[in-house]
């Protein structure tokens, strides 16, 4: 959707921030210089400050050890339009199975990583930080 339209709602935002800083361990500062770039409502201050609270790294931020699980947002805020939409290679499947495809369509992606590891991952990688401060 970002890529296409240049605009995401807030809540993919949030999501899309969550998943690459605390499922991947990638730097905030690289989610950031992507949503500057791609962004067409992109406010410099704004991208900024809210890429750093998701990482637990601003004045104002979000604890670290908030970590959004994927499969819990996604049927919570898309009755499954959003999907159908932006991954028509799933747009066959029920509503219930779009979300977390069971018999994924032939050729389509693995998971990434999935949550509970990713979770535990960042959780001790965070600790870690924090002992060494």
């Amino acid at each position: 959707e970002l890529w296409h339209t240049g605009w995401m709602h807030n809540r993919v935002r949030m999501i899309a921030a969550s998943f690459l800083v605390k499922h991947l361990l990638i730097d905030w500062r690289k989610g950031e210089r992507w949503f500057w770039d791609t962004l067409v409502d992109a406010d410099y201050g704004s991208n900024a400050v809210n890429w750093q609270w998701t990482a637990g790294t601003g004045v104002d931020s979000n604890m670290f050890v908030r970590i959004m699980a994927p499969l819990t947002q996604s049927p919570k805020f898309d009755a499954a339009d959003y999907i159908r939409q932006w991954v028509p290679e799933l747009a066959h499947l029920s509503d219930a199975d779009i979300h977390d495809p069971v018999f994924p369509p032939r050729g389509y992606p693995a998971k990434i990583v999935p949550h509970a590891e990713a979770r535990a991952r960042a959780l001790s990688a965070h600790q870690a930080m924090k002992a060494q401060s």
